[in-house]
């Protein structure tokens, strides 16, 4: 995963949760509605043979973090692969970010839910156009992406003066992200060779985290996670890795009633791939590594409700891989994205994106991957999502 876990979860669930001037549906949905939803949702995701799921060539967003806070949707980029939690920590190409939510779905006040455990869930499908679907430096090709992804979480009590936190508080992670390739065409270019559906796969991590924050505003945030990415067809594991990460950022009010996170991430990963991805080079599977990430986000309203949102992000990483037959291999990656999250119902979601990411390397990494080790792309697509908390 080479991208930036695409801060889209990130910026989604903040979205869902910005501070809203009226209560567009107050409290109609109760908590024994909200649970039939979601298990009448779960079960239909499963049963149509697209659980748990990560997207395919992500970005980094990792996530990437706090995007969210303001529009409340769980990127990755998410992970990405070794996940966007993750949002916002760096990820694996491919993984969304998760957002964490500083205003509740469930419409109680923020107060009441500082002293209680909470439960995120969320589900999100994707569809969009990629440009240069094998990654490669020539001969590109298109074609056509669906993405399932699910994402729980539950987060302990908000804890005031904690240390040297003025408040901070711990999480548990759970994310599956499933991709399917090259099912149909969304232009008359697009490719629908079989061969391409051997780029299908599952990304899982589970991570445990904490988040803080300082005096002076600014956010810190510590997780350890462990990833793994698998052909579900058949059932075999690709690699697996143990990552810890450590990020900082801030919020800054901009444009009106508008929120810029500026972020830092640092993630190392120890690795061990079984099976080399059919694409080499878009999952950082090569070997143990360390990557470093500037994030740049924005929510900004385009409504008085606070029902429509403009979500633009910018990324830059750096990946440094560390075992002997990777050693000296620098990977740089540049993502930029823009897009509209529209929330139909406190617990629902549409979304438009584009996205441009653009690929660069060292020499040593080039003699590796040859005409993988630098490229270019387009997605663009939309997106549906469900989000809740109890």
């Amino acid at each position: 995963m080479t991208a930036p876990p695409s801060i889209f979860m990130e910026l989604i669930l903040r979205f869902l949760n910005f501070p809203k001037g009226s209560r567009v549906y107050g409290d109609r949905l109760t908590p024994l509605s909200r649970a039939f939803f979601s298990l009448a949702f779960f079960g239909a995701t499963f049963l149509s043979g697209c659980s748990i799921g990560f997207n395919p060539f992500g970005t980094l967003d990792r996530p990437e973090k706090s995007t969210s806070e303001e529009t409340g949707i769980i990127s990755n980029d998410e992970h990405n692969t070794s996940s966007d939690h993750k949002e916002t920590k760096l990820s694996p190409t491919g993984v969304q970010e998760i957002i964490e939510l500083d205003r509740p779905l469930s419409g109680k006040l923020l107060a009441e839910e500082i002293e209680r455990f909470r439960a995120v869930l969320q589900f999100d499908f994707r569809s969009y156009r990629s440009s240069n679907i094998t990654r490669v430096g020539r001969t590109e090709q298109s074609a056509a992406v669906n993405e399932y992804t699910t994402v729980g979480r539950l987060e302990s009590p908000t804890s005031r003066d904690f240390m040297f936190f003025e408040t901070f508080s711990a999480s548990l992670t759970a994310l599956g992200q499933r991709s399917y390739f090259a099912q149909y065409q969304i232009d008359s270019s697009d490719s629908t060779d079989d061969t391409l559906r051997n780029l299908d796969y599952e990304f899982r991590s589970v991570g445990l985290g904490g988040k803080g924050r300082l005096n002076s505003d600014w956010k810190i945030d510590l997780s350890v996670e462990y990833d793994e990415l698998v052909d579900f067809r058949s059932h075999e594991k690709l690699y697996h890795a143990a990552v810890t990460s450590f990020s900082f950022a801030r919020d800054y009010t901009v444009l009106g009633r508008g929120s810029l996170e500026l972020g830092v991430v640092a993630e190392y990963a120890l690795t061990k791939m079984y099976q080399p991805y059919e694409v080499p080079g878009v999952f950082d599977d090569a070997g143990d590594n360390l990557r470093s990430a500037l994030n740049l986000s924005l929510a900004q309203p385009l409504d008085s409700g606070g029902r429509f949102y403009l979500t633009p992000s910018a990324s830059i990483s750096r990946t440094a891989y560390t075992k002997p037959t990777s050693t000296g291999r620098v990977d740089y990656l540049m993502h930029v994205e823009i897009a509209t999250v529209f929330r139909v119902l406190p617990w629902l979601y549409l979304r438009s994106f584009a996205n441009y990411q653009d690929k660069t390397a060292n020499e040593k990494a080039k003699s590796l991957l040859v005409d993988y080790a630098e490229y270019n792309n387009w997605d663009a697509g939309l997106g549906l999502g469900v989000s809740m908390s109890f």
